[in-house]
């Protein structure tokens, strides 16, 4: 049922039962808010929603209010404008005079707050935060001294990812966000998922910059510095300047890293196909072993690190094929390293990811090899486009670059994974090829149109029923877990698991926007890129199957592309 109510003099229609904040704003009306976020249940914490509701003495907020019939609002009264100023005043009291240095500065809500109410000088003065700064984490980094109470962030990391890293303390004016016992986030229950970073109003929450060490080893000459170039950092980079596929984004941006002073950008695309084939191998093993009990994808670092600490009972369940990230760093480090070797250089890998749980995963013991971990440092897409800045380089009028062999190949299968049910079809494919090789057997793999994080795909491969189901979110995740063992299903045998909503197209290392659906457009962008790979699947990538042929030969080519997980004890 609809009806109609008076807004700033003119009248709108509103559904019944409608949040008055989500009316408002669906008619163009915009109203500022710090707390408010999609989806989650309204807190009304920091009151900037504030309208005036005729026969209400006092300002209402608009995010918990639900519309009424005849109802009377306004929007910018005086007496609303004076509240709405006064509250970002007060927010300014004891935030930091560091703009010029900040992370978020000309992307900072709060800053945008203050500059739309005109307000030009402090007004109110208290005395600054001083609790310390936390860098413990090797992909967070907190500074307690910019937040300002919001609640984003607690609330993500506990409905959404389950793991409440971080949470509310003390009380009154001594309220703070901090993490269990005061412990840095290297120790405490972080899966370094990001997420919190992604909805952080401001630059109380960042990643771990790993741009000066880049840059050092750039201008090194010691150093031979590499780049593995992510499919789903290539579609997002294109997403981000509107790079349509035609114009060869991936080139574009291999261009761009040369005159960065990479010395060799590979296609990281590659180890995604390998990853994949390593999975659809790995699945078919299990089928016959352990068919009653789904295999888990092991892509995704921060669900790797939350099933570790939270659930270790799945951990026999999980595949231990490397990520597509450390299988490229592994093979570059010790089977491609000549040239480095020849210029008395040491080799120095750089990712380019998505997600800065990327930065976590290099970090990782299993990871590390005599000392000398298999990814040096990872690139975030935030941290790219930064660099283009810093280095006066107008993406869009480079003339497009081809990566270096022996890793320049790979299939539409590598921008499959940038989102949600993307690898999960992939696998299938593969898996089909394996059984049927190059039968035609008019295989189909029909993602379902339901809305939601959680889909499942049955699909017949040679004589057996295979199910394949894909998940985003760890709340999420968990809810599908749970209810597999408490119906004790046995019709699904391979699922794949993204920690961030939307699989790696909404990841933490994205460029921070005002709105939570950008992996939407994202995955439209990884699917569009996919129309313009030459190679469909990853059993069409010849160079990554000649690998395969040519190790099980020599089984020294194919030590160390499988890893292993270790129940975590962790502050929470």
């Amino acid at each position: 049922m609809s009806f109609t109510i008076q807004v700033n003099n003119t009248p709108i229609e509103v559904q019944e039962g409608e949040i008055l904040l989500n009316a408002l704003r669906r008619n163009g009306i915009k109203i500022p808010t710090l707390c408010y976020m999609p989806g989650f249940t309204p807190s009304g914490a920091c009151r900037l929603c504030v309208v005036e509701v005729e026969g209400k003495r006092d300002l209402v907020t608009s995010c918990a209010y639900p519309v009424e019939p005849d109802m009377v609002v306004k929007t910018n009264s005086i007496r609303v404008n004076k509240a709405k100023k006064s509250l970002v005043e007060m927010l300014l009291s004891n935030h930091p005079d560091d703009c010029l240095y900040c992370e978020r500065n000309g992307n900072c809500e709060l800053q945008w707050l203050a500059e739309e109410m005109n307000i030009k000088e402090r007004k109110y003065f208290s005395q600054k935060k001083s609790e310390q700064r936390d860098h413990s984490s090797p992909s967070v980094y907190r500074d307690p001294a910019k937040c300002i109470l919001c609640s984003r962030c607690v609330r993500v990391c506990e409905e959404v990812q389950l793991v409440t890293a971080i949470e509310f303390v003390s009380r009154g004016n001594k309220t703070t966000v901090n993490s269990a016992f005061n412990k840095g986030l290297n120790i405490s229950s972080c899966i370094n998922c990001g997420q919190c970073i992604m909805v952080c109003p401001t630059g109380a929450l960042v990643d771990i910059s790993h741009i000066e060490k880049i840059q050092t080893a750039l201008g090194s000459t010691k150093k031979y510095p590499v780049a593995l170039l992510s499919p789903a950092f290539v579609a997002s980079v294109a997403d981000h300047f509107n790079i349509k596929p035609t114009e060869n984004p991936a080139g574009l941006i291999i261009a761009a890293l040369r005159s960065m002073g990479f010395r060799k950008i590979y296609d990281l695309g590659w180890a995604n196909d390998l990853n994949i084939y390593l999975e659809a191998q790995l699945l078919l093993d299990r089928s016959l072993t352990r068919p009653d009990t789904p295999m888990l994808s092991s892509c995704c670092p921060a669900w790797i690190k939350y099933a570790e600490e939270f659930t270790p009972e799945i951990i026999a369940d999980i595949s231990i094929s490397k990520s597509p990230q450390q299988l490229m760093g592994y093979l570059v480090k010790n089977q491609e390293n000549t040239e480095a070797i020849n210029e008395s250089r040491q080799l120095y890998t750089v990712s380019l990811m998505a997600c800065v749980a990327n930065k976590y995963e290099s970090s990782r013991e299993e990871n590390t090899r005599k000392g000398v971990s298999e990814i040096d440092a990872t690139l975030t897409v935030r941290e790219f486009i930064k660099m283009l800045r810093s280095y006066g380089i107008n993406i869009t009028r480079l003339e497009p670059g081809v990566s270096d062999s022996p890793f320049n190949s790979s299939s539409a299968a590598g921008y499959q994974m940038a989102y949600s049910g993307g690898k999960a079809e992939a696998v299938a494919f593969q898996l089909n090829q394996i059984i049927n090789g190059d039968k035609k057997t008019g295989f189909k793999f029909t993602p379902p149109k339901n809305p939601g994080s959680r889909k499942e795909v049955k699909v017949k491969i040679g004589n057996q029923e295979f199910g394949f189901a894909w998940v985003n979110g760890i709340a999420d995740a968990q809810k599908y877990f749970d209810m597999l063992k408490a119906e004790k299903r046995t019709d699904i045998h391979y699922v794949e698991v993204m920690a961030c909503q939307g699989g790696c197209a909404g990841g933490g290392g994205q460029p921070v926007y005002y709105f939570l659906d950008k992996h939407r457009t994202r995955k439209k962008t990884s699917q569009e890129m996919e129309k313009n790979c030459k190679l469909k699947t990853s059993a069409q990538n010849m160079q990554m199957i000649e690998f395969i042929k040519a190790g099980s030969k020599s089984k020294e080519k194919l030590t160390g592309l499988h890893t292993h997980f270790t129940k975590r004890n962790v502050v929470k």
